[in-house]
C-alpha cells in the first residue's frame, strides 16, 4: 500500500469516526434504540433478552397489528396484554423475544456491562461497527480493483452519507448489517479469488461471517446470499458441488436458530398496498443508497465493457447491482412498511457502484472529473432527482427542491445535541417530579423511560396496564399529541378518571425523537409542536385538565 493510499485511508476513517462518535451522549435514546438497550440488560440479568420482566413489557410498536376489540380486556391486565402479544408472536410464551436475533442485544450488553448504563454506552459499539464497515469498505475495494482513488472515493462517499451516518449512531443493528455485507463480501471474494490452496479458508469465513449477519438481522440477509451462491455456481458450474457444499454447511450452522425463532411463520399486517410500499421502497433507495441512473448506467456499462474487464471486477459489480435491485422487490415483498433503515445496509454497494460509473466515464486520463463527480453526488441529490421527483409526484407530494442534501443539517443537529430531545426532557422532567415508585402512563416512548428510570411504566403502543388501577392507579400521566398509533380512547378514559396538576413543562412533542428516519427528521427543522403534556395525580375524580385528541 502506498502511502498516499494509507493517508487517504486513515482521513477517511478519521472522518467517519468524526461523525459517527461525536456527541453519542445526546439525544437521548428513542422508542427502538430503547428496545435494544432494555433487552441487553435484560440479557445481562435472566440470560436472555425477557420481553417482559415482571414489571414492563416491550413489544414490537406496530399499531395495524393491533386489535381494537380486545383491548379492553388487555388494559387492566398485565397477564392478559403479555398472552396476547406472545399469541401474536412477539416473543415466545416464556416471553423471551424472537421478533429479531439476538446479535444486537448481545452487542449492546457487552457495552452496557463494561461501561455502565448510559446513551453513550449503548450506542458506542454500533457507532464503533460503522467506523469498522467504512475502513473494510476502503480495503475491499482497493484489493479488489487494485486502485487506491476509486477506495478512496467508495469509503469517502460513505463516511459522508448522512443518513447512514444518524443510522450508524443508533443503538440498533443498522451499522452491524452494513458490516457483515461488507465482510460477508470481503470473504466471498476470498474464497472466489484468493489463493488456490487458500480458498477453503475463505470459504469458512465466509461461512461464519454470513452466519454472524444472520445473527444481527435475520431479514435482509437472504436476497443478498441468494446472489452470492448464484453467482459461485454459474463461475463453478464445472465443480457445482463446492458452492454447494458451502451453502449445506451454512444452512446447517442457521437452521436451528431459524427453528428457534420460528421465522418461517413471520407475517405482518401491510401498512399500505404493495405497490405503495414498493414506490416508497423506490424513492428510499434511489434517494438515499443507489440513485437508480447510477444502477442503470453500472449495468449498461458492464455490458458494454464485459470482456475489458477482469473477472473480479464485473462480478462484484455484477452483485452489487443485482443486491441492490434485488432489496427494491424483497422489502415491500416481506415487511409491512418500507423504511429507510431496511435497506441503508446497502449503502456501501451504492457508494461502489456511483465510484465505478464515474472512473470508468472519465477514464484513467481524467480522473479529475471522476473526482468532481463524487462531489456531487455526495453533496446533492441531482443523480437521484429523475426518478425521486416523478415518485413524488406519483404520490401527491411536493418534491423540495435543494441544492445540498437536506440530510447534513440533520447530522449537524444531531451530533450537536441542537435538535429537539423530547425523551431526554420527559426523562429529566420525571426525575424531578416523581418517586422511583410511582407508576407512570403514557401513550408513546414508553421504552426509554425503562432503560432511564426504575419506575413501572404503563401504556405504550398496546396500552399495558393502562386502565389497571385495582391495586394502585397511576401516579404520573404523560401524553403526546402527535401520538397517532396508540388507543386513544384508553388514555383519554385514564385521564378523566382522576384529577391532574400539570406540571408546566416546554418539551416539543417531536414524533418517534429521535427516529433515524429522513421524513421525521427533516419535519423537526423549522417546526412548530405543540408541547408533552405530563402531570401528577392529586385525587380521584374528574380530571381538571384535559388532553383534547
Amino acid at each position: 500500500m502506498t502511502s498516499k493510499s494509507s493517508a487517504a485511508q486513515a482521513i477517511i476513517v478519521f472522518l467517519a469516526a468524526f461523525f459517527l462518535l461525536w456527541g453519542l451522549d445526546r439525544p437521548y435514546l428513542w422508542q427502538d434504540e430503547a428496545a435494544t438497550a432494555v433487552l441487553a440488560e435484560r440479557m445481562l440479568q435472566f440470560g436472555r433478552p425477557l420481553a417482559y420482566d415482571g414489571k414492563n413489557l416491550i413489544t414490537i410498536d406496530y399499531f395495524p397489528a393491533e386489535d381494537a376489540d380486545s383491548v379492553n380486556q388487555r388494559t387492566r391486565s398485565a397477564q392478559a396484554a403479555v398472552s396476547f402479544y406472545a399469541h401474536r408472536g412477539d416473543f415466545k410464551p416464556d416471553t423471551t423475544w424472537k421478533w429479531q436475533p439476538w446479535g444486537q442485544f448481545v452487542v449492546a450488553a457487552i457495552s452496557l456491562k463494561l461501561l455502565g448504563a448510559g446513551t453513550g454506552a449503548a450506542r458506542l459499539p454500533f457507532a464503533l461497527a460503522g467506523v469498522l464497515t467504512v475502513w473494510v469498505t476502503y480495503w475491499l475495494v482497493r484489493r479488489c480493483f487494485l486502485d487506491w482513488q476509486l477506495a478512496a472515493i467508495v469509503s469517502g462517499s460513505l463516511a459522508l452519507n448522512p443518513y447512514w451516518l444518524l443510522h450508524g449512531r443508533q443503538c440498533r443493528y443498522y451499522a452491524l448489517s452494513s458490516l457483515c455485507l461488507v465482510l460477508t463480501l470481503a470473504s466471498y471474494a476470498s474464497w472466489q479469488w484468493g489463493p488456490s490452496n487458500r480458498r477453503w479458508l475463505g470459504a469458512g469465513f465466509f461461512v461464519v461471517l454470513a452466519w454472524l449477519w444472520f445473527q444481527v438481522d435475520y431479514g435482509t440477509i437472504w436476497p443478498a446470499l441468494g446472489l452470492l451462491f448464484l453467482d459461485a455456481l454459474v463461475a463453478e458450474r464445472r465443480t457445482w458441488w463446492r458452492p454447494v457444499l458451502v451453502g449445506m454447511v451454512l444452512a446447517t450452522a442457521i437452521a436451528p436458530f431459524a427453528y428457534y425463532y420460528e421465522i418461517w411463520g413471520r407475517w405482518s399486517i401491510p401498512a399500505s398496498s404493495w405497490f405503495r410500499r414498493f414506490a416508497v421502497n423506490f424513492f428510499n433507495v434511489n434517494e438515499y443508497v443507489a440513485p437508480g441512473l447510477v444502477v442503470a448506467t453500472a449495468l449498461g456499462l458492464m455490458i458494454l465493457r464485459w470482456n475489458k474487464l477482469r473477472e473480479v471486477e464485473r462480478r462484484l459489480m455484477l452483485i452489487a447491482c443485482a443486491i441492490v435491485l434485488a432489496l427494491l422487490i424483497w422489502v415491500p415483498a416481506i415487511a409491512p412498511a418500507a423504511f429507510l433503515r431496511y435497506v441503508i445496509l446497502a449503502a456501501p454497494l451504492g457508494c461502489l457502484l456511483a465510484a465505478w460509473v464515474l472512473f470508468q466515464l472519465a477514464g484513467r486520463q481524467h480522473r479529475v472529473l471522476a473526482w468532481a463527480g463524487a462531489v456531487v453526488f455526495v453533496l446533492t441529490p441531482a443523480l437521484s432527482l429523475p426518478i425521486s421527483y416523478p415518485l413524488h409526484l406519483l404520490h401527491g407530494g411536493h418534491y423540495r427542491a435543494a441544492l445540498f442534501r437536506p440530510g447534513f443539517r440533520v447530522l449537524w443537529r444531531n451530533i450537536t445535541g441542537k435538535q429537539p430531545d423530547p425523551n431526554g426532557g420527559v426523562v429529566e422532567c420525571l426525575r424531578q417530579n416523581s418517586n422511583p415508585d410511582d407508576e407512570i402512563l403514557i401513550n408513546y416512548e414508553d421504552i426509554p423511560l425503562m432503560f432511564y428510570l426504575p419506575n413501572p411504566i404503563r401504556g405504550g403502543v398496546g396500552s399495558f396496564r393502562a386502565e389497571d388501577d385495582g391495586k394502585r392507579p397511576p401516579d404520573v400521566i404523560v401524553l403526546s399529541p402527535s401520538a397517532n398509533c396508540v388507543h386513544w380512547p384508553v388514555y383519554l378514559r385514564e385521564q378523566q378518571r382522576y384529577q391532574w396538576r400539570t406540571i408546566p413543562v416546554k418539551i416539543p412533542d417531536v414524533s418517534c425523537g429521535n427516529c433515524p428516519e429522513p421524513h421525521v427528521q427533516e419535519s423537526m427543522i423549522g417546526a412548530s409542536v405543540p408541547d408533552i403534556f405530563v402531570a401528577k395525580r392529586v385525587s380521584t375524580g374528574v380530571s381538571g385538565s384535559t388532553l383534547a385528541k
